[in-house]
């Protein structure tokens, strides 16, 4: 590493010299003592000389106040002694008693005025006139108590005029006494007002140039704060910005303060960044090659897997509606279950990675949980049944709603009590209730008397194929039913819980947001059903299917199971364009549309058959692999009449196109006239 004397200047720096350049090379400890020394100095200048102007005043406001505080003790003492003297007065001459109120006041109040009056002249160094005016006063009282003493006693107020004339005598003495020890105060505060007047004038002009002198002091410290640091801690944040958004960074001047290598960092740094750039290009490169490859995987998954069983289920199903053997039969039916199971485990492994990749949609509202409890409970009777398993609902109050995705929930329930099921013993039990808890949460509990799980394997049984053992046995399974069951309701904002004690059964809780409760209105009563037609079946008005399908083996499929149904004639195209010219010349009565086109995506194909006018009116089914919600959602909402998703359920399709028949033949029928009576 080269000292700081050796190195060249780096590139992107301008060079300072001279006093500018001394300063630069400070530390910022230097310099900031420097900045804030000179304001300091000053001010605590002008702070000392304010303390001693204010001493000063202070001292000469102490004078004047003892001298003021004196003048007034000595006239309260004389205006008690005037009140005294007139109620004594008032009484000689009435012998009314009431005269003594005042003359009795004066006599509680006068001691302790008479102690007030001498500390009062004790601090203002006047202690010989104060003993002269309090040995007056005593006298003027001793005078008073006299004349009361002699009136009460009876003696008239003629034979106490000498008396009168001799207390009169001494009051006016008191007054001049107290005339002549308030003349001094009086003046002395005079004096004292002049003088405190010009010292408060003296500190209003030292504040005044002592806030000029630190207003001056403080600017060239503020000049010497922004030259040598503001401004290149400016330069540093913009830098730093400029460094983080990748823009190129702004000269500097080098120097040797803290700021300054600050500022060699920011070049270093810059340069570093440059040589990594390539490197964090190529792995976002690479990250975003990834993200697609993964999102392409997703989006073809599910079509590439399906397809495939598309043609086993199809032509398994074909091989059930055929005469077979028992035995024959009995390995259709193998195929097809093996067929639907393989399907299942196909849905949920896309699940799980659709939630890993955060493009599982949901459709969070509030839903009636009732009744989907009771459509969870009869879907899995029939497999519970075969074991001898009972389900037992509790009862559920009719409006509680949770926030949930109704699909979504219906499914991990499924999940849960399939898994109650599957690891129950022959001929015991799955109780499914459901309660209200306090902190606005409902949890719905499944509940079963299995074998249990030991406390190790509480949380292991939420781990992608984690099965416990359980691949050894003959029990069924892939270990990503629970997994997707949790992931699923956490995407709802729920979450799912597990509790067992090892050899009583485990249970299964669900806690999810509570809605508000909703009013259950029952599913209106369907209508009666359109007569079915088949091998037997009287002919009716004929039925034209248009099939667009690239692929021959699905349009295999349903041009056999077609073959079977009396006046369907199926037509078929291999690409959107050649299946829109098939439709406008052909018209026919249902279009099976497939998605995956070679030429045209199948919405495509949808919106132009619903803008012609020739075609518009033909009802458009749906076939594909595609078994996204927000597919099915946005196609149903452009016009198409069902959306069946491959492996298609022939059956499903048999029950819709029996419907399009009967509305043809219904159509057909001629109008049977009413005779009149």
């Amino acid at each position: 590493m080269r000292s700081r004397e050796t190195r060249s200047p780096p590139s992107g720096t301008v060079q300072a010299h001279g006093l500018r350049q001394w300063w630069l090379n400070l530390s910022l400890r230097v310099k900031g003592l420097i900045v804030v020394a000179l304001p300091l100095i000053a001010l605590m200048g002008v702070i000392s000389a304010n303390l001693v102007l204010q001493q000063g005043e202070s001292n000469e406001r102490n004078i004047s106040t003892n001298a003021r505080n004196l003048a007034d003790a000595a006239t309260q003492v004389l205006g008690d002694m005037a009140n005294a003297e007139t109620g004594i007065r008032g009484y000689v001459a009435t012998r009314d008693p009431i005269f003594l109120a005042p003359y009795t006041l004066t006599l509680t109040r006068i001691g302790a005025e008479r102690t007030s009056l001498r500390h009062a002249a004790v601090t203002a160094g006047v202690g010989r006139q104060q003993q002269t005016l309090d040995a007056t006063t005593g006298q003027v009282l001793a005078e008073l108590a006299q004349l009361r003493s002699a009136t009460s006693g009876g003696t008239s107020a003629r034979n106490l005029l000498a008396a009168l004339l001799n207390e009169k005598t001494t009051m006016d003495r008191l007054r001049a006494q107290v005339a002549d020890l308030a003349a001094g105060p009086n003046a002395i505060v005079a004096v004292q007002r002049d003088k405190i007047t010009a010292l408060q004038t003296r500190i209003e002009l030292l504040d005044i140039a002592g806030l000029v002198l630190a207003l001056l002091a403080g600017l060239a410290g503020v000049a010497l704060f922004t030259s040598g640091i503001a401004s290149r801690v400016r330069m540093n944040a913009e830098n730093a910005r400029r460094l983080g958004e990748g823009e190129p960074l702004e000269p500097i001047i080098p120097a040797g303060d803290e700021i300054g290598r600050v500022a060699e960092s920011h070049l270093r740094a810059e340069r570093l960044l440059a040589r990594r750039s390539a490197e964090l290009t190529a792995a976002r490169d690479a990250a975003i090659q990834a993200t697609q490859a993964k999102n392409s995987f997703l989006s073809s998954t599910s079509h590439e897997l399906r397809t495939p069983l598309n043609s086993v289920l199809g032509f398994a199903q074909l091989l059930q509606l055929s005469e077979l053997s028992e035995e024959d039969s009995d390995g259709v039916d193998r195929i097809l279950g093996a067929g639907r199971h393989l399907l299942a485990l196909i849905n949920e492994l896309i699940d799980i990675a659709r939630i890993e990749s955060g493009d599982l949609g949901l459709s969070l509202e509030p839903v009636l949980v009732r009744p989907v409890i009771e459509e969870c409970c009869q879907l899995m009777a029939p497999i519970a049944a075969e074991r001898s398993i009972q389900i037992i609902s509790d009862d559920v109050p009719p409006a509680l709603a949770a926030f949930a995705d109704r699909h979504r929930l219906a499914q991990v329930l499924v999940n849960l009590i399939s898994n109650a099921v599957k690891y129950n013993h022959r001929n015991g039990g799955i109780t499914i209730s459901c309660q209200e808890e306090g902190t606005g949460q409902i949890s719905i509990m499944v509940t079963d008397t299995g074998p249990g799980l030991a406390p190790d394997d509480l949380e292991r049984i939420f781990i992608p194929f984690e099965r416990l053992g359980a691949e050894q046995t003959e029990i069924e399974g892939t270990g990503i039913g629970l997994p997707l069951a949790k992931a699923l309701t956490e995407a709802m904002k729920g979450q799912l819980t597990v509790s067992s004690v090892l050899g009583q059964g485990a249970a299964f809780t669900v806690s999810l947001t509570r809605a508000p409760d909703l009013i259950h209105i029952p599913a209106p009563s369907p209508p009666p059903a359109a007569p079915v037609a088949g091998p037997n079946a009287p002919a009716g008005a004929g039925l034209t299917v248009l099939y667009i399908e690239d692929n021959p083996a699905n349009v295999e499929v349903i041009a056999r199971f077609l073959r079977s149904r009396p006046n369907t004639t199926l037509a078929s195209a291999t690409s959107g364009r050649a299946g829109l010219q098939c439709a406008v010349r052909d018209v026919p009565d249902v279009i099976l549309l497939d998605l995956n086109l070679p030429d045209l995506q199948g919405d495509q194909v949808l919106n132009e058959l619903k803008a012609d006018p020739a075609t518009a009116a033909i009802p458009v089914v749906v076939l594909s692999a595609d078994a996204s919600r927000g597919v099915i959602h946005r196609l149903l909402a452009r016009g198409a009449f069902a959306y069946l998703t491959k492996p298609i359920e022939l059956a499903e399709l048999g029950e819709l196109l029996d419907s399009f028949a009967w509305l043809q033949d219904q159509r057909a029928r001629p109008a049977i006239p009413i005779v009149p009576a």
